[in-house]
């Protein structure tokens, strides 16, 4: 018996070697297996809102990292939008005809082979509401006896400044003997105007106020400091060249970042204590200047001919074409303003148009007046306005445009109306009111 359980003993023993090694192939062909056959892929899909308009919104989407095109499907509510492809793992788009203060529910969803194989988390969105067309009152000056009014800056309802060429009478022709005396500037300080002159008359395209002991004006760009105006000829500091022209318009995010834009794609930019001129990439005259903040800036412009019209965009590193029509007439901008990354608001010649920034694409405003467009300006994406030739002022909010038609009920189409600018309860517009023999300067404030 003790033999026999010795016997049986050895058995198991001389088993073990056999058993360990079946577990150890065993576990080799498991693996070799897995090579075979790849474990299934991560598809995580993430959404978020990046900006809200009132009939549209902008969305990011964040899909697997596959290297490959993919698809997905955009849920609004529960309907599908639309199926998209995408070779980037990140990306934008703009769903759009959405109705203005309601509340929507999106979700994507990634696609393999036709199939829904994730699904992102849900986000909500509440569209903007429209604003109000109504202006319960217009006021109207008249500065001078010719000229126009350029651009405008509104402090407060009691601190409008204003630009331009003003003319007035000097009975006296103390001036300079000739009964006119020229000025560039005009102060309403709540009850009155009050013609200026910034040191010189020359006139002035521009404005940019700080405070009352910073403020900023161009034609050749002028400083006020509190105590006098200080004009700086960037020809003879060597910044321009003699034909480069001068730089008219304004934009700044602090009085140490400061752009300047003019003749022949000039651009100057101003640190706070020295001028530097840019690479603009352009010689088309730029008209005008606009910013949300030092990584997104926008500067636009037509040739006066009408031959060609410019969208720059810098980046806070160099400037870059977004669109060159090269003597193709689609889009003539003399003005730009935004307060969105995505979206451009554009004035011009050819009228008043949309700028989508994702993918560079141009729609018109049908809609928005027919005449020749000068400046745009608003509050927000769904309170703007433009002023335009044919006595044209128009306004957006949001959803619809709206013509005011008392100034062409008293000007006829002789208004040109240059400037507009705009708070949350006033509008002042400028420009000129042609006669048949010269131009009027006008000043228009309405009241919301």
């Amino acid at each position: 018996m003790k033999n026999q359980d010795n016997r049986m003993l050895s058995d198991k023993l001389k088993a073990i070697p056999t058993m360990t090694t079946i577990l150890l192939i065993a576990a080799l062909l498991c693996a070799m297996s897995c090579k075979e056959c790849p474990t299934e892929p991560d598809y995580n899909i993430y959404l978020s809102a990046e900006d809200v308009f009132s009939t549209s919104v902008v969305l990011s989407i964040t899909l697997p990292d596959s290297g490959d095109v993919s698809a997905f499907a955009l849920d609004r509510d529960d309907s599908t939008v639309a199926t998209y492809t995408c070779s980037d793992d990140d990306t934008l788009i703009i769903d759009e005809g959405l109705t203005p203060n309601t509340d929507y529910i999106y979700r994507v969803r990634f696609l393999k082979d036709g199939k829904t194989k994730s699904e992102s988390d849900p986000v909500s969105v509440h569209t903007m509401d429209t604003t109000s067309h109504d202006i319960s009152n217009w006021e109207i000056d008249t500065l001078g006896i010719s000229g126009g009014i350029y651009d405008l800056w509104i402090v407060s309802e009691s601190n409008i400044w204003a630009v331009g060429q003003i003319i007035a009478d000097d009975p006296d022709s103390s001036f300079d003997g000739s009964g006119e005396e020229y000025f560039n500037a005009a102060h309403w300080d709540g009850n009155k105007w009050n013609l200026m002159r910034m040191e010189r008359g020359a006139p002035m395209e521009s404005i940019w106020y700080f405070d009352d002991n910073n403020i900023w004006a161009a034609g050749i760009p002028i400083h006020w400091d509190g105590e006098k105006w200080t004009y700086y000829h960037l020809w003879d500091m060597g910044i321009l060249d003699a034909d480069d022209g001068s730089v008219e318009h304004i934009w700044a995010s602090s009085p140490d970042n400061v752009y300047f834009v003019g003749w022949k794609g000039s651009i100057v930019h101003y640190n706070g204590s020295s001028f530097k001129k840019m690479e603009s990439g352009t010689t088309c005259r730029l008209e005008d200047v606009w910013g949300i903040d030092d990584n997104h800036i926008w500067a636009v412009g037509t040739e006066t001919n009408n031959s060609r019209s410019v969208i720059l965009f810098y980046n806070g590193k160099e400037w870059k074409t977004l669109h060159d029509t090269d003597n193709e007439r689609k889009c003539w901008s003399n003005s730009v303003w935004t307060d969105s990354p995505y979206l451009l608001f554009l004035n011009g010649g050819s009228g008043r148009y949309l700028f989508d920034l994702m993918q560079e694409k141009l729609s018109k405003y049908e809609s928005a007046g027919k005449w020749f467009g000068y400046d745009v300006y608003g509050t927000a994406s769904n309170d703007i306005f433009t002023s335009n030739s044919g006595s044209e002022i128009l306004h957006f909010n949001g959803s619809t445009w709206h013509l005011y038609t008392e100034f062409q009920n008293m000007y006829g189409v002789w208004g040109l109306i240059k400037a507009i600018k705009v708070s949350e309860n006033l509008v002042v517009a400028g420009g000129e009111y042609y006669t048949g023999i010269e131009g009027l300067p006008i000043v228009i404030r309405g009241y919301r």
